[in-house]
């Protein structure tokens, strides 16, 4: 066996051992009652994540409005299997997961696909102001390849942002933040955000939902002709309604619509330094029919989404060209129950379309279809079993069939072991495919390529959760390999310019392993852990992959004191990792927090982050991103 699998299988066992010898001693009453979360979007049906044929982390809303986060990417950084990959410009990052970049992580909401910028437009991280934070009750994240049920891009997971729902009364709230950070030459940054929602009549419901924010740019002290943290302003809302048709359908609408101004200063080329500032328009629009009958419920969906980038420079340098992306959807599925058995059927429609200057006629599309299917079945009040396979169709590269097994055992009350196989995929963008696309705005020019295949990966994982009373602790195993993976391969050198065509050149593999416990010390304190291990490797040139931490440790401790009083302090450990240049070092951040509850209507909270005011330019300068230095941040909240 290969060193790097013994360390996988140690590192395994050595946190397992605990749980098995207390499996194996007579159980002891619970010392709590408290319901284990649900999930829908590991098999479109409700089930506890414990049980759930997948590896399920889940953010809830106590939890939101404890972080407070601004985005989908503060909100979900320190969960299990998540690190952070760099995007070369404004400090930007993007979210991976099980060492899979965010293009390979499919992002929903309410089940919806946003539209996949990521991949589309060079240096971005664009995907993760879709909703406002105040609109979420709570954020869903699936570990591993999801392709069975969502199709393209869910190769390291899915992260599914589930909205609120109106309640049988009005409720609602408002919040106020400022914030100062050591590093922003005084400048400030602040937020407002709104929700509310309730009943009209007796068979209709409406919510809302908004923000305005403004986030500072961050100049870098070396060069104050480049910012090392762009700045931003951002607004948005959300509109939805509910109609009741009778005792079990009904009918939903729903809409969104933002503006994001994200500004930098930098360098040009020729040496002009300049301010430049891009305008992203995010809009999505759907309408849903709901059936819930005692033997099946179903769902039919029509949908877009579009995503319109404008880019404006001073000093006479260039803009970049407008880009406009666009989902158009036609979605549904029906599940079934009898007995122990549960089946789930669903297909999808799907016209993707792209607008940029460098295709033929500035304009490209493709067609997506599918089917797919699930089976679960419970054998016996301890064992289950949930297969399922899709089948996708794409106007430009042809099929793919993504297969799923996941099993699933209580070996005792406390127990849980559970682990399968699942297929994942990921179809070309329009312009890697288009063998008309040339893009020639920077120093170097890339080509499309007709004979582009889609990306796949092939992943086994196996698990484990241990529960007694209040004190639980999981781990799992995890190994993927991943086949025709998209990069650019170099064709021609003429003078300083270089001329890249896209490809399928690349093949990688990524073992890991994830572990966690949470202990209900007493009434009053908590403390969770969790620690991610990756091995990877380039199956090209048998390196380890660029950007994926070795180890990624996360803690917290929370206080729950009288009179409203509460207080958290984490720590999150992000160990080296490589880069093309050379290695990069480990670093740590602290934040903590303070809250105070006056009555039920009445909220504030204090908060430093990057209590070290660390600043990763000075531990190295290979890193691709920047965190923000020390940052004092006062949250208002009003509950209504």
């Amino acid at each position: 066996m290969p060193a790097c699998r013994r360390r996988l299988v140690l590192a395994l066992l050595a946190t397992l051992s605990p749980a098995i010898a207390s499996a194996a001693e007579p159980a002891a009453e619970l010392a709590t009652t408290e319901l284990y979360p649900v999930t829908v979007t590991a098999t479109l049906s409700e089930q506890e994540t414990r049980h759930a044929p997948a590896s399920v982390s889940i953010v809830d809303r106590t939890e939101l409005e404890k972080a407070e986060p601004q985005n989908l990417l503060e909100a979900v950084r320190t969960v299990p299997g998540i690190t952070l990959s760099p995007r070369q410009v404004g400090g930007r990052k993007t979210i991976a997961l099980r060492g899979m970049e965010g293009r390979h992580v499919l992002t929903l909401v309410d089940g919806r696909r946003i539209v996949a910028t990521d991949d589309v437009v060079g240096h971005s991280d664009y995907q993760y102001g879709w909703l406002p934070m105040a609109a979420v009750e709570r954020i869903e994240v699936i570990r591993g390849p999801m392709s069975t049920l969502y199709g393209s891009e869910a190769l390291g997971g899915v992260i599914n942002l589930i909205t609120r729902r109106p309640t049988d009364h009005w409720e609602g709230s408002l919040g106020a933040r400022g914030a100062a950070t050591a590093d922003n030459d005084g400048h400030h940054a602040g937020a407002l955000s709104l929700y509310a929602a309730g009943p009209v009549g007796e068979r209709a419901s409406v919510r809302l939902s908004g923000y305005n924010a403004y986030t500072p740019v961050v100049a870098d002290p070396a060069d104050a002709r480049y910012s090392e943290i762009e700045g931003s302003r951002s607004r948005a809302g959300t509109l939805g309604a509910t109609f009741r048709l009778g005792e079990w359908q009904q009918l939903e609408f729903n809409h969104f619509q933002g503006l994001e101004k994200r500004f930098y200063d930098d360098v040009s080329y020729s040496g002009t330094a300049y301010e430049t500032q891009y305008d992203i328009h995010r809009r999505q629009s759907d309408v849903t029919w709901r059936a819930d009958r005692e033997a099946w419920q179903g769902q039919l969906r029509a949908y877009r989404g579009s995503t319109e980038i404008t880019n404006r420079r001073t000093n006479g340098v260039a803009p970049t060209r407008p880009q406009a992306l666009a989902d158009e959807v036609l979605d549904g599925h029906a599940v079934f129950e009898w007995g122990a058995q549960i089946l789930t059927v669903g297909g999808e429609h799907r016209r993707e379309e792209l607008e940029n200057a460098g295709l033929l006629h500035g304009r490209d599309a493709a067609t997506h279809q599918a089917l797919f299917a699930q089976h679960e079945i419970a054998f016996t009040p301890r064992w289950a079993l949930t297969t399922g396979v899709r089948y996708d169709r794409h106007e430009l590269f042809g099929h793919e069939f993504s297969p799923r097994a996941y099993l699933v055992w209580d070996a005792t009350d406390e127990l849980v072991v559970k682990g399968g196989y699942g297929h994942a995929f990921k179809a070309p963008t329009l312009k890697q495919i288009s063998p008309h696309y040339v893009g020639a705005e920077g120093p170097h020019t890339f080509l499309g390529n007709a004979n582009i295949r889609p990306e796949t990966l092939d992943s086994f994982e196996l698990s484990a959760d241990w529960q007694r009373g209040p004190f639980n602790l999981s781990a799992g195993v995890f190994s993927s390999r991943i086949d025709d993976l998209i990069t650019y391969r170099l064709i021609q050198v003429t003078g300083p310019r270089r001329t890249y065509q896209y490809d399928n050149v690349d093949r990688a593999r990524v073992d890991g392993v994830e572990a966690g416990f949470a202990w209900d010390i007493n009434a009053a304190w908590t403390w969770r852990g969790n620690a991610t291990v990756l091995d990877t490797e380039d199956r090209v040139t048998g390196q380890p992959l660029q950007y994926r931490p070795k180890s990624t440790l996360g803690s917290t401790l929370d206080w729950t004191g009288p009179d409203g009083w509460s207080a958290r302090v984490g720590v999150q450990r992000i160990g080296w990792q490589h880069s093309s240049e050379g290695r990069l070092p480990g670093y740590a951040l602290w934040n903590a927090s303070a809250s105070k509850r006056f009555g039920e209507h009445l909220s504030l909270r204090l908060a430093l982050e990057n209590l070290g005011n660390l600043r990763l330019a000075e531990e190295s300068p290979l890193f691709g991103y920047a965190e923000r230095g020390r940052t004092a941040t006062l949250d208002l909240r009003v509950s209504f």
